[in-house]
């Protein structure tokens, strides 16, 4: 019995890794660059608070989504809209830069992972940068990339450091 588990352990030890570098290496150049850009449109988009920008990158579908960083959701192409011009309401200004992405093939689409960090000034309050990690599903809808969802949230903070 040790055998047979000590071999599927192996079995999986070699296999997992392979796959996970099969989804990656299955992305070529080109899509890979069309992704990018998705994402820099998005952070463009986010700079200019331009809604229209914005909801241009994402499927219209009753089915679309975003959950926010804050923990709101948005179902459907109106709420996500609704979504994004509340928040960009309250911003005097925003820019971001992303420090890492991945992109994996999935079924029917590219599925995203990455981390970008906002640098945004409130309306009424002191500028303040903010770290999002995100996870989207996108597909290609007429020849163009397009977010189907996108789930962002902020990190959890570590605990303050106890006093000695």
């Amino acid at each position: 019995m040790r055998e047979i588990l000590a071999s599927l352990l192996l079995l999986l030890s070699l296999t997992i890794p392979t796959c996970a570098q099969q989804a990656t290496a299955s992305l070529d150049s080109t899509t890979i660059a069309e992704n990018r850009e998705l994402d820099r449109l998005l952070l463009e988009a986010h700079a200019q608070r331009n809604v229209d920008k914005v909801m241009d990158l994402f499927v219209k579908s009753p089915d679309t989504f975003l959950i926010a960083p804050n923990g709101n959701l948005a179902m459907g192409w109106d709420k996500i809209r609704d979504s994004y011009a509340d928040f960009f309401a309250g911003l005097e200004s925003i820019s971001a830069e992303v420090k890492d992405v991945k992109y994996l093939r999935a079924r029917g689409g590219i599925i995203a992972v990455g981390t970008v960090v906002f640098h945004r000034k409130d309306k009424n309050a002191p500028a303040r940068d903010r770290t999002v990690v995100w996870t989207d599903f996108r597909r290609k809808e007429g020849g163009k990339w397009k977010y189907v969802f996108r789930h962002a949230h902020w990190p959890l903070q570590p605990p303050p450091a106890a006093a000695p």
